[in-house]
């Protein structure tokens, strides 16, 4: 049996001995209602203080939304949510911070409330709290770790009961040793290098239980090491393509036989390796949030 530990150096398993998951099939989204950039916390908001387009912002987020909507009338999704932005929390939008939904083995359905780096953003957490608990999810907390920050971080194999955790920007190292006790489950923890890639959904998007695509020099050597041990293929994009067009902020999902792929239009290397991999793949345009330094995945949060 896997430890449910945390892993920095090597793994002494392969992925075929890692447990059988069952992907969630619910999207959530906030609506951009007070959406701003009004102060630089990442890299990307450089320049862009006071520049969004209410308007562009609005119909950037309903197509995003109208593509989820379709997908649920379609039958791959279960169900699409929409949380109301609140004032004086101007990156709500982003909700794949806030929280960490999942089921675990015994199928209790749990939510790890983040603890953000910002102040700003550490007023976004209660209304998703709010929000699970209505769903019949146990908001769980975190009694030591500093800097947690939800599934901006962790991204689950797909299929499978194992995470990756991001750390060296957002979320703290240490977290990961609580967050494997809390949940029951192995994570490989992934020191993120570049300022450019501050979360590991902006750098890595697992796309099926043997293939992943990323961006190589967002992480360690050992890290990719050790992503190389677990995957039989890993895609690279590269890094001008990633930062551009944000394109491993994919949102790649398996769900009820369907592969979908929502990213920001414009890539090509992200583009062909997508359709290599049989997804069927939405382009959208998500400028104005890219401009905050989020693009799709930032704008979801699937449980």
């Amino acid at each position: 049996m896997i430890e449910s530990k945390v892993y920095t150096e090597s793994v002494p398993f392969s992925i075929t001995e890692v447990g059988d998951r069952h992907d969630p099939t619910r999207v959530l989204l906030c609506s951009p209602d007070h959406f701003d950039i009004i102060d630089e916390k990442n890299v990307h908001m450089a320049g862009n203080i006071g520049q969004t387009n209410k308007e562009l912002v609005q119909e950037q987020w309903s197509s995003l939304k109208n593509t989820y909507d379709g997908l649920k009338e379609r039958k791959v999704l279960d169900e699409v949510s929409v949380i109301p932005g609140a004032m004086g929390c101007e990156d709500m939008v982003f909700c794949a911070n806030q929280t960490l939904p999942y089921r675990k083995a015994d199928g209790r359905e749990v939510v790890i409330m983040s603890k953000m780096r910002h102040e700003s953003r550490q007023r976004e957490v209660p209304h998703f709290e709010k929000f699970f608990s209505g769903k019949g999810f146990q908001p769980l907390h975190f009694k030591n770790a500093d800097l947690f920050e939800g599934m901006g971080d962790v991204i689950p194999h797909p299929q499978k009961k194992l995470l990756y955790g991001g750390y060296g920007h957002r979320t703290g190292l240490e977290a990961y040793q609580e967050l494997a006790a809390m949940l029951d489950t192995p994570i490989v923890a992934l020191e993120l290098v570049s300022p450019k890639f501050y979360h590991l959904d902006t750098c890595f998007v697992p796309l099926s239980a043997t293939s992943v695509m990323l961006c190589r020099s967002a992480f360690s050597d050992t890290g990719f090491k050790i992503i190389e041990q677990l995957f039989e293929k890993v895609h690279l994009v590269p890094e001008e393509e990633a930062v551009k067009y944000f394109s491993l902020n994919a949102h790649a999902f398996i769900a009820n036989g369907h592969k979908i792929a929502i990213l920001q239009k414009g890539s090509t290397v992200t583009l062909q390796i997508l359709k290599e991999e049989g997804y069927e793949v939405t382009e959208l345009d998500t400028s104005e949030f890219m401009k905050s330094g989020g693009s799709v995945f930032c704008m979801k949060m699937m449980y």
